[in-house]
């Protein structure tokens, strides 16, 4: 598929702003790559454009592996100065060397998985177009971009600029200030992926849409159609509403192949900088005046936030899923012929076996039943920690007054 074709869509034509700003950030190839026409006595500028990408990459992983082990011997200098324990030890370091594989993830699949992702695209694009042939109302530019800025731009801003400000802010001051400013650059880059993320399942759930006008419109054309050929003509184009249902549906397993690895690894790191920016909070409560105390608790909100809106989103495409057995429903209920029965059964069978559902490779499902048992372990752990840091402090106390003695 050429760039004009592409460029066609209305759906890509919304998502490419975001690739773009994705491949500043070396999280996605450029749009140029993924999104190519070039003709084959000119395929010397896709290997440019790609071994320049690459280094741009290696350049920006050994900056960030400079600064972070750094950052982790004036931090290790720290811990030995004001003896704090193991668990403190394990966790500030830790998210620091979990930061770095996590890099290392969006990059390798930034490089082997953008063929995969060209592929997501264009099926995007087929199957937009094949929907809009059977569609009686048109479905604006405008109205997906606002949906899209609603649902996902505005939490896109967010991550890029008011995260990255509170995440400084929280970074010790004896570390150099733009050292510290890599480190946050980098630490967004897995947030990055969760907005890529964000924006896939709101395409989803826009052709599902599209599907499901279409077949809201057969429903009100067979209650109204009263002649025989023309209620077949009617059959057929429910079966063809059914095969489109299905390529979303593949789609979806596409998608989920794209960012398996990507969102275990928002999952464990977000858990982990709760864990980690809660732990701190409770070390310094004492320490810290009423600004820092703030900072914390928004920086932990917005931790949470981001695990919370692709559940929520993913919840919300499901339920839009699940909307078809209800038109379905109202079909059997109609009285209709022996032969639209026989076509709602099918249909029905395969909504009953090609369930939604979005999961990271099959490990849990994204979704907002899950979101409370990721949130239910994480408290969990939080409170296994303070327990342990108020068993040290008891014991620490008990030892100074036993040398008092």
């Amino acid at each position: 598929m050429g760039l004009m074709e592409f460029s066609e869509s209305t759906l890509i034509a919304v998502i490419a702003p975001y690739l773009w700003t994705f491949s500043l950030f070396a999280v996605v190839m450029p749009p140029y790559y993924i999104l190519r026409a070039v003709p084959t006595n000119r395929h010397w500028m896709l290997y440019i454009i790609r071994t320049v990408f690459v280094l741009y990459m290696l350049a920006q992983f050994v900056i960030s592996f400079w600064v972070a082990y750094t950052y982790n011997v004036l931090l290790s200098g720290f811990l030995m100065r004001n003896s704090l324990d193991i668990m403190t030890c394990v966790l500030s370091i830790g998210i620091n060397i979990v930061q770095l594989a996590v890099q290392i993830t969006v990059y390798v699949q930034a490089l082997t998985k953008h063929n995969l992702l060209r592929d997501v695209l264009n099926d995007i694009v087929q199957l937009e177009s094949d929907i809009r042939k059977h569609l009686t109302t048109d479905c604006s530019l405008a109205s997906f971009r606002w949906r899209l800025g609603l649902r996902v731009g505005i939490w896109f801003v967010v991550v890029s600029t008011f995260v990255p400000y509170l995440s400084y802010m929280l970074y010790t001051q004896y570390f150099h200030p733009i050292k510290r400013g890599i480190i946050v650059f980098f630490g967004t880059i897995i947030h990055f992926k969760g907005v890529e993320y964000c924006i896939s399942v709101q395409t989803i759930q826009e052709l599902l849409q599209l599907v499901q006008q279409q077949l809201v419109h057969l429903r009100r054309e067979l209650v109204r159609c009263e002649r025989v050929e023309l209620r077949f003509s009617l059959y057929d184009d429910l079966q063809t509403n059914q095969k489109l249902l299905a390529r979303v549906w593949n789609l979806l397993n596409q998608i989920e192949r794209y960012f398996f690895i990507p969102m275990l690894m928002l999952f464990f790191i977000n858990g982990f900088a709760i864990i980690q920016a809660i732990h701190w909070a409770y070390i310094n409560f004492e320490r810290d005046n009423l600004n820092l105390r703030l900072y914390r608790i928004i920086y932990t909100v917005m931790i949470i936030l981001a695990l919370l809106i692709p559940c929520y989103l993913s919840q919300c495409c499901i339920d839009e899923y699940n909307r078809f057995g209800t038109i379905l429903h109202k079909l059997k209920t109609m009285g209709i012929d022996e032969q639209l029965n026989m076509r709602l059964q099918e249909y029905s069978l395969q909504l009953m076996h090609q369930k939604m559902l979005f999961t990271c490779g099959g490990f849990f499902d994204i979704n907002l039943k899950n979101f409370g048992a990721i949130s239910l372990t994480i408290t969990t752990y939080i409170v296994i920690l303070i327990q342990f840091k108020l068993q040290a402090e008891t014991e620490k106390k008990s030892n100074i007054g036993i040398r008092f003695e």
